[in-house]
């Protein structure tokens, strides 16, 4: 007894017709009154009373029809379940571009390792696009900054917080001003700036600037974090950066007159894929932003 012959004589019984049984199951009709045949042959008993207008399942074939009822369910659940299976598990993240690569690169890579059957999909991006990227539905989860009073309209309505930072000085272990406990306002005049075109801060430190009278050297602007900390650790000037890009490399001093933070964490709202984003948000609470740590 074989599956499709289970199939086509569910089709003839429930059709109670030959040639409509084989049209449902896109077969010719010899073919399915041949499988019929063969089944019947094969189990000893008469499965249909046949007559002009239709057939009539015999008692034989009705206690046959539950039975193939259910075998034929089972396997198309088997089938189904074994489809779901074979699909990889998805994760498209979307990471503000302003956070260190060497942070992101180890925490992808470390939840990778742990997680082998997971395809984690990660594009880069600045706080403005990412807005953009939640809205067409093409990221499940963005790490990010978190704003103080996000809109009510957003998709990602849900969010979490997994570190806040200040800005920094960043400068050359040897440049002149290394050796001071603090850089003021003043300090920057005319000084070497490496410009970071992307920074979210800009616009703080631009009012900061002209509220001192101050005018900054620019000797290179990049969209780049990683040019903008080699400029730096070459010598070539300085630059404003969040904290955690500190390292062995580079010294890093506060700001006098800047106390402002950022809030860096995860957004993201209703999904099927909710299991998913709990478990990196879960795994990323656990990570640290610190260079001490690397």
């Amino acid at each position: 007894m074989e599956l499709q012959q289970l199939r086509l004589f569910l089709a003839a019984a429930e059709s109670e017709s030959f040639t409509r049984g084989a049209e449902r199951a896109f077969v010719s009709q010899p073919a399915l009154s041949v499988s019929i045949s063969k089944l019947e042959a094969e189990v000893g008993v008469k499965l249909f009373t046949r007559n002009k207008r239709n057939v009539v399942l015999t008692p034989a074939g009705r206690k046959l029809l539950q039975r193939a009822k259910l075998i034929v369910g089972e396997c198309a659940r088997a089938k189904d379940e074994l489809k779901q299976h074979d699909v990889q598990r998805r994760l498209r993240l979307g990471v503000i571009n302003t956070l260190s690569i060497t942070h992101v690169a180890r925490l992808i890579e470390q939840y990778r390792r742990e997680h082998p059957d997971l395809k984690l999909d990660v594009v880069d991006s600045s706080a403005a696009e990412m807005h953009k990227l939640e809205r067409d539905n093409r990221v499940d989860l963005v790490l990010t900054l978190l704003q103080s009073n996000p809109q009510a309209s957003r998709r990602f309505n849900c969010s979490k917080e997994i570190f806040a930072e200040p800005y920094v000085v960043a400068m050359s272990r040897n440049h002149h001003l290394s050796r001071s406990p603090s850089i003021s306002v003043s300090d920057l005049d005319k000084e070497p700036f490496i410009g970071r075109s992307h920074c979210e801060h800009r616009k703080v430190m631009e009012g900061l600037l002209k509220q001192h009278n101050i005018r900054l050297n620019m000797a290179y602007i990049t969209n780049q974090d990683d040019r903008a900390l080699a400029l730096v650790e070459a010598d070539v000037g300085i630059a404003i950066v969040p904290e955690h890009y500190a390292s062995s490399r580079i010294t890093t001093l506060p700001l006098v007159e800047d106390l402002s933070q950022r809030s860096i964490g995860f957004e993201w709202g209703e999904s099927e894929n909710l299991n998913e984003i709990t478990q990196f948000v879960d795994f990323a609470s656990t990570a640290s932003w610190t260079y001490a740590d690397m």
